[in-house]
């Protein structure tokens, strides 16, 4: 009996130490953003006070819209 349960301790090991390892993941995956770096990251598209929706702007026309006629 007692070989049958030292053959099974190093399989529930790995699996322990897997489970714990998910559960850490997990944690800090789904946990609360309160890390200030996460709110303003570098690569975020900002709007920079709409200057990149105005639809008049000539410069902002395509190739074949500023041909002159």
């Amino acid at each position: 009996m007692l070989q049958d349960l030292a053959a099974l301790t190093p399989p529930l090991v790995v699996c322990g130490a897997f489970l714990v390892g998910v559960v850490l993941f997990l944690r800090r995956q789904m946990g609360a953003g309160g890390r200030p770096g996460d709110r303003e990251a570098e690569t975020d598209i900002h709007d920079d006070d709409g200057m990149n929706t105005d639809t008049d702007d000539p410069k902002a026309a395509s190739s074949d819209d500023r041909r002159m006629p």
